[in-house]
């Protein structure tokens, strides 16, 4: 199964998973355990699930130990260790424990058995060593210890080319840099010629200078005697002008002491006049709320009075309307008036035309009875107006009090709503007195017809 690993051609395919790290490994041979360091490595074919770990001891490289697991060997490993994880969990797991060696929190023991070597990873306990997990090792063929040898070789080559060439990088710097310190010493003695020349004269420049200071200071202690004078003098007449300041700031002091509880005092008065104009900007607006709903009043007794108004024509549409009927009534009833005058005529003259007045009469019942239906009716009607009227009223009132409460701004209104009172009451007199003559006078012409029949009916009997 190996022979995958140690393939040219397959080889550009293996990935590697942990890179090659010395670590210590517990080998026991014939009863004896020794620690040795042996360099593992786990490689991958990349696109299956075929890893392989190999173990090369660091000083026998022709000691290599290899443990090749696939799909079938990974799945005898985990029944006979009862593993819970994929092939690919296995391999992550793997890694880590691996890792865990490497910081040498677990560790490996190469153990001998009848079948073969085995690999333990285990963790050391002071009461008992807990394995985490066997491999089965397998002793490397010859053809892969050469392979693998002649992969470290040709990687020691390539090391080796490296090397050589950074040495003779190196090589070429450090000349460089042995040319560069050859220039620089020749310029650091010519330099530390320079330097003492330029000392020299620095000195002898510095021997004037001193002497110049010398001559300087001379003139300047003389000066300095003088200035004390004057300063002397000056500063006695800052003492004074310092006394009279003093004075003058104690006479400010109580002015500003003086000024401060003027401010305070003011400040208080600004306080109650901050106060104040908060309390004229509250009556402002409420006075505004109470202007404004002034005007909503006033547009809706507008709105009251158009309405009023479209009922007032309503109102007088329908008296229009209301006095034809009585006029039509009027004629209606002068027509039968007349009718039944013709009828007592024809009844004192012919015996024979009493059955079919009877029969007359009993229809002029019928529609005596009819207009007595019409006249309650109108009744009704009248008692529905006049509740409308009362309403009117109670509107009209309601608008009346809402005048009063603004009568400085509505007084033409008022006028307007006392001619609407007015003439309602004109309009609710006359309709109602037309009513009870209308009323009257159906009531008379029932009595009267009533009357003539009777008579006529007795004469005829007589």
């Amino acid at each position: 199964m190996d022979t995958s690993f140690v393939n040219s051609h397959l080889r550009r395919s293996v990935k590697v998973l942990f890179p090659i790290v010395p670590l210590q490994v517990y080998v026991e041979n014939t009863g004896i355990g020794t620690q040795r360091m042996f360099r593992i490595i786990v490689e991958k074919m990349d696109m299956q699930n075929l890893v392989q770990i190999r173990l090369t001891e660091e000083m026998d490289h022709s000691r290599m130990f290899i443990s090749t697991i696939d799909n079938a060997g990974y799945e005898r490993i985990r029944v006979e260790q009862s593993l819970h994880v994929t092939f690919q969990g296995f391999i992550d797991h793997l890694i880590k424990i691996l890792d865990s060696c490497k910081r040498n929190e677990l560790h490996l023991a190469l153990i001998n058995e009848n079948d073969g070597q085995k690999l333990q990873i285990f963790e050391k306990s002071s009461f008992k060593n807990l394995t985490h997990l066997f491999l089965e090792m397998e002793k490397a063929s010859t053809e892969a210890v050469l392979f693998h040898i002649n992969q470290t070789l040709q990687v020691l080559q390539e090391q080796r080319i490296a090397h050589s060439a950074q040495i003779h990088q190196y090589s070429h710097e450090i000349d460089n840099k042995n040319d560069m310190i050859d220039k620089l010493k020749s310029d650091m003695r010519a330099l530390n010629e320079k330097v003492v020349e330029q000392e020299n004269l620095i000195f002898n420049r510095n021997t004037e200078e001193i002497s110049r200071l010398h001559q300087t200071i001379k003139h300047l202690t003389e000066g300095k005697d003088l200035e004390e004078k004057r300063y002397k003098a000056v500063i006695n007449g800052m003492q004074e002008k310092i006394d009279q300041i003093t004075v003058r700031m104690a006479h400010e002091a109580k002015r500003l002491e003086t000024i401060r509880e003027e401010n305070i005092a003011l400040r208080s008065q600004n306080t109650q006049l901050r106060e104040e104009t908060d309390r004229m900007k509250v009556d402002l607006s409420a006075h505004k709320n109470r202007e404004y709903r002034a005007d909503a009043s006033l547009i809706e007794l507008k709105r009251h009075l158009c309405e009023l108004q479209g009922k007032m024509k309503t109102i007088e549409k329908q008296r229009s309307e209301l006095e034809a009927e009585l006029e039509a009534e009027k004629n209606i009833c002068q027509t039968k008036k007349h009718a039944l005058q013709l009828t007592t005529d024809e009844l004192a003259h012919a015996s024979s035309v009493i059955n079919n007045l009877n029969k007359e009469n009993m229809k002029l019942k019928s529609k005596i009875d009819l207009r007595t239906e019409i006249a309650m009716r109108q009744e009704k009607m009248l008692q529905e107006k006049e509740k409308k009227l009362m309403e009117l009223s109670n509107t009209i009132a309601a608008i009346q009090q809402e005048h009063i409460r603004n009568r400085t701004t509505n007084e033409e209104y008022a006028q307007t709503v006392k001619r609407i009172k007015e003439t309602t009451d004109v309009i609710e007199e006359k309709y109602r007195r037309k009513i009870n003559d209308m009323i009257l006078k159906i009531s008379g012409n029932q009595h009267t017809e009533a009357v003539s029949v009777l008579g006529h009916h007795n004469k005829q009997e007589e």
